[in-house]
């Protein structure tokens, strides 16, 4: 029986991008700071139970920003698994508790007061005037109104992203916000399209290339994903998660010298 788990076994057997795995880690849900990354059998049942709230509608990355509060007030050595949790409303609840989980979650509802009996009045007559015709939506109207969904309603965000580009289609952010969204739908091939996209448009935008390098990463493609990450450090040597992300990818390699030297160019960027 397996004892330890690799970032990228781990997100097979769970059935999660390895992106997400690994950013986990990072966000100290699961696993620890050192490399390789090694992920116990407590760690597969947490990204069960990760997995289990995405699919009852809680999206990946507020599951993954409230658990990662979770586990920061969590006793050390207990498990999420060990939590009955549940997805409720599209946040995380524990299971049969009327008060929410964490910080961020909505309250329970409670009815207003019913008015007072009286008697029925009619309203006043008057003149009832058309409404006025609601002015166009902006690109930039579109773009803050996806900003607003990410979290909330995710495709409803893609599309309000997808809105703002028809009227600019040469928005970079917006191609890169899409892109990230669709990565995290399980949609490689819709997020390629938008990354290469703003590549294209910008291709001295350090976030796309990154971004195509996850999803390299995630399809199993090593070398396209380690030239893109190397290319994005290029652009940008402030980009951590890069280092993190060759860190493994070397690791699993052997390159035991590369990886070291990546992680720890990671932990100078993020201490």
């Amino acid at each position: 029986m397996w004892s330890s788990y690799s970032a990228r076994h781990a997100a097979q057997l769970i059935g999660l991008p390895e992106s997400a795995v690994r950013s986990c880690v990072r966000a100290g849900i699961i696993g620890g700071a050192d490399l390789p990354v090694r992920l116990s059998f407590r760690d597969l049942s947490a990204l069960r139970t990760l997995k289990a709230l995405v699919a009852g509608g809680v999206p990946l990355a507020r599951a993954r920003r409230q658990l990662s509060e979770l586990v920061r007030r969590m006793p050390t050595g207990t498990s999420l698994a060990e939590l009955p949790l549940e997805a409720r409303d599209g946040h995380v609840w524990m299971r049969g508790d009327a008060a929410p989980l964490v910080g961020q979650l909505p309250l329970p509802f409670t009815p207003a007061s019913p008015p007072p009996p009286g008697e029925l009045r009619d309203l006043p007559a008057r003149p009832v005037e058309p409404p006025a015709p609601a002015p166009a939506l902006t690109a930039d109207d579109w773009f803050e109104r996806a900003l607003a969904l990410e979290e909330s309603e995710p495709p409803a965000a893609i599309d309000a992203y997808r809105r703002s580009l028809r009227l600019r289609p040469d928005c970079v952010e917006a191609w890169i916000n899409v892109g990230r969204l669709h990565a995290e739908n399980g949609e490689p091939d819709a997020a390629t399209e938008c990354f290469s996209t703003a590549v294209k448009l910008d291709p001295g935008d350090a976030t796309a290339v990154y971004n195509l390098g996850v999803v390299a990463q995630d399809a199993g493609r090593e070398q396209d994903a380690i030239y893109l990450y190397s290319r994005a450090l290029e652009l940008d040597p402030g980009l951590a998660e890069a280092h993190y992300n060759l860190a493994t990818l070397f690791d699993q390699s052997g390159d035991s010298r590369a990886a070291i030297r990546h992680i720890n160019e990671y932990r100078k960027l993020t201490r």
